[in-house]
């Protein structure tokens, strides 16, 4: 696909109840590229020492040089396995990794473990590409997240996107707060992550909340 650009939009917040935000993003600010582009988002376990430098450290293996998703997710996991091996205070981190990559043939490669997602408007059709690793009936323990094994099952999936598709990377602060129908309608609208975080903390999230918007041009 000839001339495909992007137009991203990233915010991450906080919130009202959480002392501290352990979420991360890659990129971390909004912007605009051809493809290539890659990006993700990860959520350091709640309630667990060090959350938000699981996050970082995962989000920081993004600016690394490798030749598949599935790798970034290895080397994020192995990365954060070493940091708990060498600090004892930090047993028990964790985080998200939901990242994807557009080629320069348009096509949306995705890798994930735990319960971040991607979506994507296509056409006026909402399509979720991830599915949540909870415990079932437990909606915030996690089966399985990058620091918590050597060993991760990684979900991928491929996509092939059009211009005019918009990508959404979200943690489960943004999703639990607003159903599938608000986001497919104000991703229609071509709302921006800054605009749609802002919304959500209207209704007092207890959780932090964070979002990247891709537009496809």
């Amino acid at each position: 696909m000839d001339n495909l650009k992007v137009v991203w939009s990233v915010k991450s917040e906080c919130g009202p109840i959480r002392k501290k935000n352990e979420d991360a993003t890659f990129p971390s600010i909004s912007g605009s590229d051809i493809v290539p582009f890659m990006a993700g988002v990860f959520d350091g376990m709640g309630g667990h020492k060090k959350g938000e430098v699981a996050s970082d450290i995962a989000s920081s293996v993004m600016n690394e040089k490798y030749d598949d998703l599935v790798t970034y997710v290895q080397e994020a996991n192995k990365k954060i396995c070493d940091y708990q091996e060498n600090n004892e205070d930090s047993e028990g981190m964790g985080t998200t990794m939901t990242a994807v990559n557009i080629d320069n043939t348009g096509v949306l490669h995705v890798a994930h473990v735990g319960d971040s997602r991607c979506y994507v408007l296509s056409k006026r059709k909402l399509i979720k590409l991830t599915e949540d690793e909870n415990v079932p009936g437990y909606q915030n323990v996690l089966l399985q997240a990058l620091g918590t094994k050597k060993k991760l099952d990684i979900q991928t999936k491929d996509l092939q996107l059009n211009k005019g598709d918009v990508v959404l990377l979200c943690t489960d602060g943004l999703y639990n707060e607003i159903g599938e129908e608000y986001i497919k309608k104000k991703l229609q609208e071509g709302i921006s992550a800054d605009t749609l975080v802002s919304e959500v903390l209207l209704q007092d999230p207890k959780d932090n909340v964070t979002a990247i918007i891709i537009n496809v041009i």
